[in-house]
């Protein structure tokens, strides 16, 4: 379904590698394929949740947003012009619309007909200078409108691929159906769109790994941790790379993250972490940030509330860090090199 543009799959929680230990209550968890990845679920409560419903969940909610999907919202708007959304998916893509207008075009979620020359679904190719042109003049969320009504609108030949915020949103709407089924104090992960909500144990924070995007040091492949949680809160982590998906030609690597102002994969840094208060957001930022750069991701991140940010350059064969000033882990901390 969406696809594994996220790129990143940088953040992977420890428990997924059983590093995490149960004291006090019981952590419940189950892992199965959805999203094009991995989705692992793990509830710290007494009783165990009904997986099937929320494993039913996470496949419905995918569909909704999946362009490639003929039969979903998204790939009737796409085929149509014009569709009405439901609710939800209206606030995903005015979050959509919201960060691309502040990254300047950065994210821009009507970047279809440049996924679709580039082809990374299916390994990706090296599309012809004419083709990139063609797809520029079709790639502008400016084009992208919404009425009152709910009904959403795109000029001929535009396309919505929701790449970079769907899996986030996906996590955030089945964090709804989490909630009504056994409150709070749980982890999801989406391939490394990582929410937690509560507390593990009902008292200690949960523990993320960020992974490393080179060759580490660390034998288990990670930069280092973050512990996060709020009692009765909700906290989302997730990065995007550029060596998750790519391909090489002539020499060179062409990855999926694709800047929508220029056509071709961004020179971005090696990967960009963000926190923030819900998966979407988190995600598109991350995107966003990346095709920036380091020092334009960066400030974009600081520039706004509650949102945090760790960005890791590759130089001359080094890694390096920059970090918002909230991150929750001192970049001395970080095993880089």
């Amino acid at each position: 379904m969406i696809s594994m543009r996220r790129t990143s799959l940088l953040l992977t929680a420890l428990i997924a590698a059983g590093m995490l230990s149960a004291c006090g209550e019981t952590l419940h968890r189950d892992s199965r394929l959805a999203m094009s990845t991995t989705l692992s679920i793990v509830v710290s409560a007494r009783r165990q949740p009904s997986w099937e419903p929320l494993f039913a969940a996470a496949d419905r909610l995918a569909w909704e947003f999946d362009h490639r999907r003929a039969d979903s919202p998204v790939g009737e708007l796409n085929r149509r012009g014009r569709s009405r959304l439901r609710p939800e998916a209206i606030a995903v893509l005015q979050e959509a619309l919201e960060i691309a207008a502040l990254s300047a075009g950065a994210f821009d979620p009507t970047v279809l007909p440049l996924t679709a020359v580039w082809s990374f679904d299916t390994g990706g190719r090296l599309p012809e200078p004419v083709e990139i042109e063609q797809a520029l003049e079709r790639t502008d969320y400016t084009r992208l409108s919404i009425d009152a009504t709910g009904e959403v609108t795109l000029p001929e030949g535009f396309g919505l691929d929701l790449g970079g915020i769907a899996k986030g949103a996906v996590v955030d709407l089945l964090s709804e159906v989490l909630d009504a089924q056994v409150g709070a104090n749980y982890l999801i992960d989406a391939g490394g769109d990582i929410l937690v909500s509560g507390l593990k144990d009902g008292d200690k924070p949960w523990v993320i790994a960020l992974r490393h995007p080179r060759e580490p040091r660390d034998p288990r492949g990670l930069a280092g941790t973050l512990s996060l949680g709020i009692r009765g809160g909700k906290i989302a982590v997730v990065t995007s790379g550029d060596y998750e998906r790519y391909f090489d030609r002539d020499g060179r690597r062409y990855h999926h993250i694709l800047d929508p102002r220029t056509g071709y994969p961004a020179r971005g840094p090696a990967s960009v972490t963000v926190i923030a208060g819900s998966c979407a957001r988190a995600d598109a930022l991350a995107t966003a940030a990346y095709v920036l750069g380091p020092e334009g991701g960066l400030a974009l991140l600081q520039g706004l509330d509650e949102v945090e940010g760790l960005i890791l350059s590759e130089e001359n064969g080094r890694l390096t860090a920059l970090a918002t000033s909230g991150f929750p882990m001192a970049i001395d901390e970080l095993t880089l090199n």
